[in-house]
């Protein structure tokens, strides 16, 4: 998202100048007026979203989506509160609230070892799922599999196949795609009837893929939107919510952020270069001061 934002790829939508960042831990400097359940020095974590303002070092935040760290029922350190909340409440959302995953569905992840795709995968099996596929962009990557909780992780280049002669075919029960582009169209052909690809975003950066609506209605299959930026502004509290939930879990032990590396603020430059060269996994984190 910070990669597709810096190019300029929203246009309008986000006009620049802009402080980019999405999500931030942190302890609390300072309470707005009316404000309740906070104290200064309070460890928290936060979604910043479309306010954005994350690459700072001080965040203005909404209470309603902020998560205080010490109220998780666990141990959750700093940088994998700032790792996981904003993609790990997706993926809560995302299998519980859009999907309404049932025990036992089989599921697939696109870039499953991306920032998103690794809480995709682990929230899939602690909700239990049946198996769970992933498709990724190198050979190398495939050995994350078990780390993430996949059954068995595909070059995004030849899946369709492998995944037929593992469950049989068209028996896919939820496509989960951050990607876009051809990776929509080709999922459908592993859905069963009843099947449906939730769509989470565009990271290839590819133009929109056009869909026949009747196509759809004639295979009984669905496709399913979620942003969460755009549904934390009319639904604040219900997200805040989730995302208590959801790092409940990590503080718990259920769930961890995998963390590529860390840099100072100052380097975020080669942070977004790594992201480029699509060789990263997991997240990466921008630190400020000590």
């Amino acid at each position: 998202m910070d990669v597709l934002l810096r190019r300029g790829e929203f246009g309008s939508l986000i006009p620049m100048p802009v402080v980019p960042g999405l999500e931030v831990s942190g302890y609390v400097k300072a309470i707005g007026e009316g404000v309740k359940g906070f104290y200064i020095g309070q460890p928290v974590a936060a979604m910043t979203l479309m306010e954005m303002g994350g690459y700072a070092s001080v965040a203005q935040v909404k209470p309603e989506l902020t998560v205080p760290l010490d109220q998780l029922g666990g141990e959750l350190d700093m940088a994998s509160a700032a790792a996981a909340i904003v993609n790990l409440t997706t993926a809560y959302m995302t299998i519980r609230n859009v999907a309404r995953m049932r025990a036992g569905e089989n599921v697939l992840v696109h870039a499953a070892a991306g920032g998103l795709g690794s809480f995709l995968g682990q929230m899939a099996k602690v909700s239990g799922a049946g198996k769970v596929f992933g498709t990724v962009g190198s050979i190398e990557k495939t050995k994350l599999a078990t780390s993430l909780s996949y059954d068995e992780l595909l070059i995004r280049s030849d899946f369709i196949e492998p995944i037929n002669k593992m469950i049989g075919p068209r028996n896919v029960d939820i496509v989960l795609d951050p990607v876009g582009g051809d990776m929509r169209i080709l999922s459908q052909e592993l859905l069963r009837p009843m099947g449906q690809i939730v769509m989470l975003g565009n990271a290839s950066g590819t133009e929109d893929v056009p869909q026949s609506s009747n196509d759809i209605w004639f295979s009984n299959k669905s496709m399913k939107g979620f942003n969460i930026g755009a549904y934390s502004q009319s639904a604040p509290a219900e997200v805040g919510k989730s995302a208590k939930e959801a790092l409940t879990l990590m503080a718990k032990g259920q769930i961890r952020a995998e963390i590529f590396g860390v840099f100072p603020l100052e380097k975020a430059s080669e942070a977004h270069e790594l992201l480029e060269e699509k060789n990263t996994v997991g997240k990466l984190l921008l630190k400020v001061g000590g």
